[in-house]
């Protein structure tokens, strides 16, 4: 009797372990957050605020000092969109347990700007969506009045990459967009938006809607304190219900199921400048999230007034580079206020110059009408009339040159068998650029 129970014990263990034919347990997204009572004055609306921020200390404002001193040092500079975006999908993933929110400070004025981030952000290959403020967002506050300004339903059905084109959606948003977006109708850029559609369509992905809609303002200040805190507060919650929704199509290998904690997001989001500010935005995200800010500049209508204006006599952008600053990156853009004279020219058949000693093949040469430093990649040279020639790996690389009169920043690129000249005038702002190819 002894042994035929101990048998059956045994059988009874090893059942236990032994894989089960049930299905696995449909995963469900944790409840969304409630959003409060949509407050009915600026007061309520700053006392809202203020229970919600979080401090981000490792943040900094953008400062015009910070281009205004710039060193010739490349290290810290990025040059070309996809470059960028490695560089922000590195730090997006530096922390795999931790929401990321890479936000852009754009002026309104500015096409260019706009059209900058969003190209940064959609060849980015961690980035869940691009959230711009230009697109309205419905909400969930209590009391609120009724919504007939948002954009999310209509962004969600385009994209829908499977499909044809939502033509009446795209329709609709353009609709609100010719309404509502001044800036875009002021300054010309209102098909601006539908080209972004269709570009973030075909990159795969989603566009978010992120402002908080005129209808739910009506209490506050335009323009005030109590007004913007709130907007801030509403975009950061709308993007936290999009995590929520869309964490399924983001499940790591084999996929979510019973109570597996969302994965932490990664967005992209576009807003004026004054909400990428430390005080802006990023104190509503949750208070374990990773955020970067990235001042935008240059790319703007000539003589329109800015920093752009004030730092150009000392300052020449000839082309789309990054600074990478603590605390604050700065994504500068050539335009006809700061971009200077660039000469740029091609030729094929001149002989390339000859290594000595055994050394890599010298195949760049920088000359300077006045002496300077100039940098690039890691390297660092005086230059004057007289040449010198460093030895560079082929690609697109972001440059630094600094005289005594102004300071020059910008790309080149040096040919894979080739050599490139570069040639500074910092008196007249100007730069001529030769490329020679085998």
């Amino acid at each position: 009797m002894r042994r035929v129970a101990l048998v059956i014990l045994v059988l009874a263990g090893c059942s236990r372990d032994a894989p089960s034919d049930d299905p696995p347990v449909p995963w469900k997204p944790p409840p969304t957050p409630t959003w409060d009572a949509l407050p009915k004055s600026d007061d309520a609306a700053l006392a809202l605020g203020a229970k919600h921020a979080t401090s981000r200390p490792g943040l900094a404002a953008y400062s015009p000092r910070m281009l205004a001193y710039l060193e010739a040092d490349a290290t810290k500079l990025v040059a070309g969109e996809d470059a960028i975006a490695a560089a922000y999908d590195s730090w997006a993933n530096a922390d795999a347990t931790k929401p990321a929110y890479l936000v852009f400070g754009t002026l309104h004025d500015s096409r260019a700007q706009i059209e900058a981030a969003a190209s940064i952000v959609l060849r980015m290959k961690s980035a869940w969506g691009l959230a711009l403020e230009q697109f309205r967002a419905a909400g969930r506050w209590s009391g609120a009045p009724a919504v007939d300004s948002a954009d999310d339903a209509d962004l969600a059905s385009l994209d829908r990459p499977n499909f044809p084109l939502d033509r009446d959606a795209l329709a609709r948003v353009d609709h609100r967009q010719a309404l509502l977006d001044h800036a875009a109708w002021k300054f010309g850029y209102l098909d601006a938006m539908s080209s972004l559609v269709r570009g973030a369509r075909g990159a795969g992905v989603p566009l978010l809607a992120c402002d908080m809609p005129t209808e739910l303002r009506g209490a506050f200040t335009p323009g005030g304190e109590g007004e913007r805190a709130l907007r801030e507060l509403h975009c950061a919650r709308a993007l936290r219900d999009d995590a929520l929704a869309s964490a399924q199509a983001h499940a790591p290998d084999g996929g979510l199921s019973d109570d597996d904690a969302a994965p932490p997001e990664r967005y992209g989001v576009i807003v004026g400048a004054r909400h990428a500010e430390p005080d802006g935005l990023a104190r509503f995200f949750d208070k374990a999230a990773r955020v970067a800010l990235v001042r935008v500049l240059g790319g703007r209508p000539k003589d329109a007034p800015g920093d752009e204006v004030d730092l150009a006599p000392r300052l020449v952008v000839t082309d789309e580079v990054l600074v990478r600053e603590r605390g604050v990156d700065l994504l500068l853009l050539p335009d006809e206020t700061w971009g200077g004279s660039v000469d740029r020219a091609s030729d094929r058949g001149e002989v390339a110059p000859r290594s000595v000693a055994g050394l890599p093949r010298p195949n760049l040469d920088v000359t300077s009408d006045a002496s300077a430093r100039f940098a690039i990649t890691d390297a660092s040279v005086d230059v004057a009339e007289k040449p010198e020639w460093l030895t560079i790996r082929a690609g697109h690389h972001a440059y630094v040159l600094v005289s005594s009169e102004r300071t020059f920043v910008g790309a080149v690129d040096v040919p894979e068998l080739g050599w490139t000249e570069l040639h500074f005038t910092p008196h007249d702002r100007a730069l001529r650029v030769v490329v020679h190819r085998p």
